[in-house]
């Protein structure tokens, strides 16, 4: 798995390639979120656009970098999520709680 991250405006996208999964890309995602609040970053927009799996372990990193940018007073938003993750959302109602968007400007607009 590979991560990137890019800065437009006050909002950071952090585009992820690979698989969410348990181990390295998990704790490496982990990671890039836990550096970027530490430098101030506290809006998030994760682009999933190129990630075909997540697991248990992967919707927990999610949740936790939501949980963390709240926590500073910022957000962290869904970009591109693909058909199997949307459903994967849907059945543990976390789409209740993300906001999910498919157009990366109205993305980040809505900050």
């Amino acid at each position: 798995m590979h991560i990137e991250t890019t800065a437009q405006g006050r909002v950071t996208i952090v585009s992820v390639d690979g698989d969410l999964i348990l181990g390295k890309p998990e704790v490496n995602f982990k990671q890039t979120i836990d550096e970027l609040l530490e430098q101030g970053h506290v809006d998030l927009l994760v682009d999933l656009g190129r990630v075909s799996y997540v697991d248990s372990s992967g919707l927990g990193a999610l949740v936790r970098a939501l949980t963390e940018t709240n926590k500073e007073g910022g957000q962290t938003k869904l970009l591109n999520v693909g058909p199997r993750l949307r459903k994967l959302l849907e059945i543990t109602k976390l789409n209740s709680i993300f906001e999910i968007y498919d157009d990366r400007e109205q993305a980040v607009a809505s900050f």
